[in-house]
């Protein structure tokens, strides 16, 4: 397994400073999702979705190099400077039209390629994430690691210092901002 530097690092520098009757484990997120056909069933869904977006993407795209192309061969002989700035306008519109069609399909976080991302992986990661708690808790670890990110997946409940913080910022608070 190919763990990088850095959770190496991590996980040897938590070793040093915890107790030797705590359990650290960690996991390879990638061998995982490589492992499970859900995931491939998952990218398929996913990479015919994308390719009927994309497809709808080509057509307004070929649509106004269509519209620019006649444009182009009609301004000469559109004299009316009304029409020339209708068809300018046609065109601009359609540009703006494509850019946010290009948003609502393919926008970072907000795209409906990335709605159903997360919409299709969903199952699969509560699946995951239950079989990681399963082995945490059934082989005894306090704590698991991902190897590739260094993000905790898994940790027991009695770890969670959330609460504690909580109530000491309401202590110290003087405006009393946490409540």
């Amino acid at each position: 397994m190919k763990m990088t530097k850095i959770s190496l690092l991590i996980i040897f520098s938590i070793g040093i400073l915890i107790p030797n009757n705590m359990k650290i484990g960690y996991i390879d997120s990638n061998k995982i999702m490589s492992e499970l056909e859900e995931v491939r069933e998952v990218q398929v869904q996913l990479e015919k979705e994308q390719r009927r977006m994309e497809s709808e993407m080509e057509a307004m795209l070929a649509r106004r190099d269509s519209m620019i192309n006649a444009y182009n061969l009609q301004k000469i002989l559109l004299v009316d400077e009304n029409k020339r700035a209708e068809k300018e306008v046609e065109i601009q519109n359609l540009e703006q039209r494509i850019q946010q069609f290009q948003m609502d399909k393919f926008g970072p976080n907000s795209g409906e390629i990335y709605r159903i991302s997360n919409q299709l992986f969903a199952p699969v990661q509560a699946k995951i994430q239950a079989a990681i708690d399963k082995v945490g808790k059934e082989r005894g670890y306090d704590y698991i690691i991902d190897a590739l990110s260094g993000a905790l997946v898994y940790a027991l409940p009695q770890h969670d210092l959330t609460d504690d913080v909580i109530e000491e910022l309401r202590k110290t608070s003087s405006d009393g901002i946490i409540e």
